[in-house]
Parts: structure tokens; C-alpha cells; sequence
């Protein structure tokens, strides 16, 4: 063997035996897919339209948000470190000269070169390098948990704003019908019909509105910050000043059992990331253990001569020297103890998932109770309270304009009408909200039960709705015709 080939070789030992763990293809695979994601539908991409529908404002924020992208980098610099946990050590090379040659037989002893290889056991970089996979594969999960989570986050942010432009808009209708409802009174003022209490009456109520419409006004302002701030919009944009009517406000009732939503929450990547974890700690004790088994080393030693003084056979030749060592691993104890320490970290991780699943199961109760409750407000305010207030309010508005109903009678019906048209509207956000809890702590869309589904108010939820009368002239008793 030649020295140069005998160096070749103990350079070349430590990629040749290392191995890539199984999981690195496809976190790479799902590394260039996210990152490709970003790419094409991201960095362009613009604000929603004004009628933009929720999921367009969830695709936007899944683009634009600089916690999602902090966590993609996390999870892609754990998937980096994984080729660095499987390689070998990287061989040392020394060079010596012989300050004071050593004269031999076939010539003086003029440079050393030595180059030597630590071979460990290989289940310590295989074990190593799963251990790091693992862990990002946990960190995998839980960038897919965050992405849950921020699609979460917009649904709330967005119900909100919804529901206060829908709840600002009753309002200033609820304003013009006063203002007929005041020119009306005036004009039976006038003919002895009504009095200038019934006008302080409408008055005040209008002062009320006016301070309702403020706060709603105020609130819409801080909706569109939280929203914003969910969607990460870039410095300088707008949220559009509308959006979409009830339409995508069905209410429902889930179609799947119970069961089969537990299980999906067990499933759901934050709890799963948990036992990712528990596994990488795990590898890692085995890759530990594995260090306080002995280990070898190679090396070649090559050793330039020169020609010796005296010509004689071999004169000149340089010395090649193949050695092999063993490590001694002494510090035990503490190997020891940092296997047990890993140990340790995964049953720890295991507890803390059975902690979050606890919480995660009591979470999905309490949102299957809020869907379950918004739709039942839901339904009881389209089939019952809201038809029933508007037949009550047109009835008094009738009579009002033929002067057989007092104003404080039709004030009260349009009170009740409009805090249940606004209450509806409440228990369409309410019930929007509830369906995105929902679908983040199961961690994918539920199925809808179609039979459930309620597909809007069966009457008109206007406040203004069959008030054309409140405007008419006022019609006189025969006692008043002269």
C-alpha cells in the first residue's frame, strides 16, 4: 500500500460510514414544499377584495405572518443540523519536521506526516443523527400547530369586524327610522295628536343611537387593528371598509361523532409534536450510551527520508506506518448520568403531552358547547323572536300612524327589534368564531351536518322593514276634521 492511497482511504472512512437517518428525505420534501408555497402565493400576493371571503384572509396571513415564518425557520435549521449529527469526526492531519534529522541505514528522517481517523461505534452517529431528525420533525409539527393556530386567530379577528359593520349598519338604519319617526310626531304635534314629551321621547332615543353608533364606530377601529394585526398586513395597507353579507354565516351542527373528533384531536400536530420529542430524547440516550463503549481509531504515519550518505539498497525510501487505537472512555458516571438526563427529557415531554391532550379534549367540549349553543340562538331568534318582534313592530307602527298607539309603544317595539336583529347577527359571528375554535383544536375542517344547516333569516331582519307608515301624513279623528 502506498502512502498516498493509505491517506486516501482514512480521509475518505468517515463519509463512507456515515448514514442518513430516515426521516431527513422527507422533511426536505416538505421543506422545499412550504418554501415553494411561499414563493409563489406569498411575497405578491395582495390584500383581499372588499368582499373577500374569510379563507382569502387566512391564505394571506399564512403568507405574510413573521411568527409562522420564524417557526418555518426553526423547523428548517433543525432539519440542517441533521447531516452535521450523522458524519464522523473529521481526521486529523499533522505534519513534523525533523528539526534534528534521524539518520538510518537508508537515509536521514527529514518530515513526518500523520493522518488519523476516530472511528465511533456507529450506532452513536445513526442514533445522533435520529435523534436530531426527530426533533425536527417535531418542530415540524408544531410549525403546522402554529399555522392552526394563526388561521384561528384570523377567524376570531375577522367574525368580530364582521359583526360589528353588520351591527353598525342596523344601527344607522335604526337612526333614519327615528328621524321619519320624529318628522311624524312633529306633524301630530301640530294637529293636536301627540305631544312634545312624545318628541323628548324620540329625542332622547336618537341620542342613545348616536352614542351607540359611536362606541360601534370606536370598536370597528380596534377590530381592524386586531385584524391587522392576525393578517400581518404590510406597513401602510387598508383593510377593505366591507365585508361579506351572511352568506358564508350558515350555521351548522358537526356530522361527525364524538369520538371520532377526540381522536382527531390526539392526532393534532401540537400534541403530536410531544411525542416526536419524546422519541429524539430517546435516540439521544441510546446515541450517549453508546459513548461509553470503546471506540477505535486508524491512522497512517508517513515518513519522508532522505538518500543516505552511503548508497545501499532501499536508500532514499520512505517509511509508511499503519496504526490502530482504541479510546478508553473513562468518565462513565458522567455519560451515565447524561443518558439518564435524556431519559428523563422524554418522559417529561410524554407527561406534558398527556397534560395538553387533557386540556385539548376539555377545549373541544367547550367549543362543540359554543357551536351547539350559537346555533341554537341562531334558530330561535330566524324562526321565532325575529318574526315575532317584526309583527309586533309593524302592528305598532300601523296603529302609530293613525294615531291609535303611543310613541313610547313604538319606540319599545323597535328597541326589541333592533337588539334582536343585532343579537342575530352577534350569534352568526358567535357561531363563526365557535366553527374555527373548533376546527384548531381538532386540527382539520369537521364535516357539516346539511340537515342542520340554517341558511338565513326566513324575513327580512331590516329595521326598516314595513315602517313606510311612520313617514305618512297623519290622518285626523272625525272630532278633529274642522
Amino acid at each position: 500500500m502506498s502512502a498516498r492511497v493509505a491517506l486516501l482511504l482514512i480521509a475518505g472512512v468517515g463519509p463512507l460510514l456515515s448514514c442518513a437517518p430516515a426521516y431527513e428525505a422527507s422533511l426536505r420534501a416538505d421543506l422545499r414544499a412550504a418554501s415553494e408555497s411561499w414563493s409563489t402565493g406569498g411575497a405578491g400576493q395582495e390584500l383581499p377584495p372588499i368582499d373577500g371571503e374569510l379563507q382569502e384572509y387566512v391564505t394571506y396571513a399564512l403568507a405574510h405572518s413573521p411568527e409562522l415564518r420564524a417557526s418555518y425557520e426553526r423547523w428548517r435549521a433543525a432539519t440542517l443540523r441533521v447531516s452535521v449529527a450523522r458524519v464522523f469526526p473529521d481526521p486529523m492531519v499533522v505534519y513534523g519536521y525533523y528539526a534534528r534529522p534521524v539518520q538510518t541505514r537508508v537515509g536521514p528522517q527529514e518530515h513526518r506526516l500523520s493522518v488519523r481517523q476516530d472511528i465511533p461505534w456507529p450506532v452513536q452517529l445513526s442514533a445522533a443523527a435520529d435523534a436530531q431528525a426527530l426533533e425536527a420533525v417535531s418542530t415540524q409539527r408544531r410549525f403546522e400547530a402554529r399555522a392552526l393556530q394563526i388561521a384561528a386567530e384570523v377567524a376570531q379577528a375577522w367574525w368580530r369586524l364582521w359583526y360589528l359593520r353588520h351591527a353598525l349598519a342596523i344601527q344607522r338604519e335604526q337612526l333614519e327610522i327615528l328621524g321619519g319617526l320624529s318628522e311624524s310626531t312633529h306633524a301630530q304635534v301640530a294637529v293636536d295628536a301627540a305631544t312634545l314629551a312624545d318628541i323628548g321621547q324620540i329625542d332622547l332615543t336618537r341620542s342613545r343611537v348616536d352614542d351607540q353608533v359611536a362606541a360601534t364606530e370606536e370598536q370597528i377601529l380596534a377590530a381592524k387593528a386586531a385584524l391587522s394585526a392576525a393578517v400581518g398586513v404590510r406597513p401602510g395597507a387598508e383593510l377593505p371598509d366591507a365585508l361579506p353579507t351572511r352568506g358564508e354565516g350558515r350555521a351548522a351542527l358537526p356530522a361527525e361523532e364524538l369520538a371520532a373528533l377526540q381522536d382527531a384531536v390526539r392526532a393534532h400536530p401540537m400534541l403530536d409534536s410531544f411525542a416526536w420529542r419524546a422519541e429524539a430524547e430517546r435516540a439521544r440516550a441510546r446515541s450517549i450510551d453508546a459513548k461509553r463503549l470503546p471506540s477505535f481509531s486508524l491512522g497512517v504515519d508517513w515518513i519522508i527520508t532522505g538518500e543516505a550518505i552511503t548508497p545501499t539498497q532501499g536508500s532514499g525510501d520512505d517509511a509508511v506506518v499503519v496504526n490502530v487505537g482504541v479510546r478508553v472512555p473513562l468518565w462513565q458516571g458522567a455519560q451515565a448520568e447524561a443518558s439518564r438526563a435524556a431519559e428523563a427529557a422524554a418522559e417529561a415531554a410524554l407527561l406534558d403531552g398527556l397534560d395538553a391532550e387533557a386540556v385539548a379534549l376539555a377545549a373541544l367540549d367547550q367549543s362543540l358547547s359554543a357551536v351547539r349553543d350559537s346555533h341554537r340562538r341562531i334558530r330561535l331568534y330566524e324562526d321565532t323572536l325575529l318574526p315575532q318582534a317584526q309583527s309586533v313592530y309593524e302592528s305598532v307602527v300601523g296603529a302609530f300612524a293613525v294615531g291609535r298607539a303611543m310613541v313610547a309603544a313604538t319606540l319599545l317595539a323597535e328597541r326589541d327589534l333592533l337588539e334582536i336583529a343585532v343579537a342575530l347577527e352577534r350569534a352568526y359571528a358567535d357561531h363563526g368564531q365557535a366553527w374555527a375554535q373548533l376546527e384548531r383544536i381538532v386540527g382539520r375542517p369537521v364535516e357539516r351536518n346539511e340537515a342542520a344547516i340554517a341558511h338565513g333569516p326566513p324575513v327580512d331582519t331590516r329595521v326598516d322593514a314595513g315602517v313606510e307608515g311612520v313617514n305618512d301624513e297623519p290622518q285626523s279623528s272625525g272630532a278633529n276634521d274642522e
